[in-house]
């Protein structure tokens, strides 16, 4: 069993090893100022709303807490071309998905709960504890709102923070479920011991998994049964690729809309139709929706303001002001 192992770890490290050629740069920052007219636009838009403004956000406001976005500036899509996500029906039905799915996970999920929220996530707490945000819809799955303090918040596509069993719906923490991948896969913890002495950690994605190379396989990942059922395979609950917004959670996100007077997105490209939804239906209903992002979106031409610019570059100073100025 040992020399299995062995013959495994180094299958495992000639694979990362090769695969670590053409590793990108790390993602420039906005050099357009923003001006004081700027922040003034932003700050009058929440005056103009206060207490009814929905926030709606996307990868690009947990960047500078470290975690990848899809479509930015560095963003996994632009700097690996052939990268194609593991979609739902493949995770449902796919044994050998799934050993892909949970080997690349395994090695990005510790990682990913690591990550402290940023400037732009504490500013949107403050907004909301200073009453001039009604709520926040986020398709991050990343929970760093929750833990910068946002109270009234719906995660649209879930969240990493557990596993649910495809046979008997039942729920486990991630965490506790790492424990088990790891007892069932001690040479991978073993190689991912060496990656992080050596600096030669692979690149990680904007869902909790990492890049690894084509070439490696991943026959010898081992994942667990479900606990209760004991039959029954976990997938995290969140909406992979392909997969459904839950009928509760779309209602929600509605009724979170309607109930707001205006909307500030942040950070997305608007590019899945369960985000975009909501703008289009903000916009029908003649609200105020203002978009602050840098790069293109999906929803430009229904906004009714756009700034191009990043959140980290306007949110926090704006909500600082805000807070100085509220009794």
């Amino acid at each position: 069993k040992m020399k299995k192992q062995g013959k495994s770890k180094n299958a495992i490290q000639r694979a990362l090893k090769a695969g670590k050629k053409g590793a990108s740069k790390a993602r420039p920052g906005f050099e357009g100022k923003v001006t004081p007219a700027v922040l003034d636009t932003i700050i009058e838009f929440f005056q103009r709303h206060r207490g009814s403004v929905l926030g709606l956000t996307g990868a690009g406001v947990s960047v500078p807490s470290g975690i990848p976005d899809y479509r930015g500036t560095n963003g996994t899509y632009r700097v690996h071309g052939s990268y194609t996500p593991i979609l739902h029906h493949e995770l449902v039905s796919q044994h050998a998905s799934r050993q892909r799915y949970w080997a690349r996970s395994f090695f990005g999920i510790r990682p990913a709960f690591k990550a402290e929220p940023n400037p732009i996530h504490r500013a949107f707490a403050s907004l909301e504890s200073h009453n001039y945000l009604s709520g926040l819809i986020t398709q991050n799955v990343d929970g760093l709102h929750l833990q910068a303090g946002s109270c009234n918040i719906l995660e649209l596509h879930g969240t990493l923070k557990q596993v649910k069993c495809l046979s008997c719906g039942v729920k486990e923490s991630r965490d506790g479920f790492q424990q088990r991948l790891e007892e069932l896969n001690p040479e991978w913890v073993e190689f991912g011991q060496e990656m992080a002495q050596s600096g030669e950690e692979p690149k990680r994605r904007p869902d909790g998994d990492v890049d690894l190379p084509s070439n490696l396989q991943y026959g010898s990942f081992v994942y667990p049964k479900c606990h209760h059922c004991l039959t029954g395979d976990y997938m995290p609950t969140v909406v992979f690729f392909g997969g459904s917004v839950p009928d509760k959670v779309r209602e929600q996100s509605y009724r979170m809309v309607d109930d707001a007077s205006a909307m500030l997105v942040c950070g997305t490209s608007l590019s899945t139709f369960s985000a975009y939804r909501l703008v289009k239906r903000a916009r029908e209903q003649g609200k105020e929706v203002a978009i602050l992002n840098f790069g293109q979106t999906r929803g430009d031409g229904d906004a009714t303001m756009k700034l191009e610019t990043t959140a980290e570059d306007v949110l926090p100073p704006v909500a600082a002001q805000l807070a100085a100025e509220t009794p």
